[in-house]
């Protein structure tokens, strides 16, 4: 009978883990996907100036309009139902980051890449 306590003990540790990863994994799981999702807006705009050339926000919107983000084998996702509203979030923070530079050209913000 007393061999069977490590086994027991080594049970009842492992589901602790898995239990408290799960937990965590659960309470990030939110922001995990935004920032999912900001990932891959900020791939298409790449690419998108890239292709196109200097592009508007209003332009820029068919490009991300109806992306999405989810995790491996989870049923949760996120998506982008207000392209105008996301842009202005994900523009701004590219701009800080220099990965793109906002000019004005004919009294409108034209979006394009740095070099």
């Amino acid at each position: 009978m007393i061999q069977y306590i490590p086994y027991v003990l080594l049970f009842a540790l492992v589901t602790a883990v898995l239990y408290t990863w799960g937990l965590w994994r659960s309470v990030r799981q939110k922001q995990d996907l935004a920032n999912m999702l900001s990932a891959k807006g900020i791939s298409k705009i790449k690419k998108a100036l890239k292709k196109n050339g200097p592009l508007t926000k209003k332009e820029l919107e068919p490009f991300v309009k109806g992306l999405t983000a989810r995790q491996p084998f989870s049923r949760e996702q996120i998506g982008v139902t207000e392209p105008e509203k996301f842009l202005d979030s994900i523009l701004p923070y590219m701009v800080r980051q220099k990965m793109i530079r906002e000019e004005t050209q004919e009294n409108k913000a034209v979006y394009q890449l740095n070099k």
